[in-house]
């Protein structure tokens, strides 16, 4: 029998046009890059989907936040309203490292949510982050981003007039700018984290210095 839990969204924040944030009082002790299990029985998939957490481990409210891909569990979640419930599991995943070394997150769209989560839960000055979009209106967390002020490079592939930097992210200059003993983490969709898990090889990086989660595009 499944273990799953009822949760009522408490509020819904839109990052863009086609991303929100759902939050929810946190149920359960959670560590920080973890996922849940999202359940829509009549979809007809026991297993549900999984969506990171987006939230810390300390927040008050535990959030995931969703692009709407036009599937049947993105469009759902994306028409929730405050007082909705939502069956959900307890949180699993082994996205975090657990080390002292400094990290370096490597994230596309959506895929911040596990990679901030772990940032933003260890306030260490030599973390740094790497983020991808294809517009500016399109960067969730904005406020949230702000805290980390110079530690974050952001690239914009597909607008011209962007106040970051124009163009694709270049592996080799992400690992030139970082401390050798560096844990990378990353998260996108399968190609973006086969393409950069790929590229940091070629570039020497130790597959046990790279941690890895993959969204799924069609759900």
């Amino acid at each position: 029998m499944r273990d799953s839990l009822t949760i009522t969204i408490d509020h819904i924040r839109r990052e863009s046009s086609d991303v929100v944030t759902l939050y929810f009082a946190r149920p359960f002790d959670f560590i920080a890059g973890q996922y849940i299990s999202v359940y829509f029985d009549d979809l007809g998939v026991p297993e549900g989907k999984a969506y990171s957490l987006s939230s810390r481990p300390t927040d008050a409210l535990a959030s995931i936040t969703v692009k709407d891909i036009g599937g049947p569990w993105s469009s759902r979640l994306c028409r929730m309203k405050a007082g909705d419930t939502l069956q959900i599991s307890r949180a699993y995943g082994y996205f975090n490292p657990h080390t002292d070394a400094p990290l370096v997150g490597i994230a596309a769209g959506v895929g911040l949510s596990p990679v901030w989560s772990v940032l933003a839960s260890d306030d260490d000055a030599r973390h740094c982050l790497h983020f991808a979009n294809t517009h500016d209106s399109h960067i969730p967390f904005r406020d949230e981003l702000a805290t980390l002020e110079t530690r974050v490079t952001h690239y914009i592939s597909r607008q011209a007039d962007t106040m970051y930097h124009r163009g694709r992210m270049e592996i080799e200059h992400v690992v030139a700018q970082a401390e050798a003993e560096a844990h990378y983490l990353i998260c996108g969709s399968m190609t973006f984290v086969r393409d950069i898990f790929h590229q940091l090889e070629q570039q020497g990086i130790a597959r046990s210095h790279i941690s890895t989660e993959v969204f799924f595009e069609h759900l």
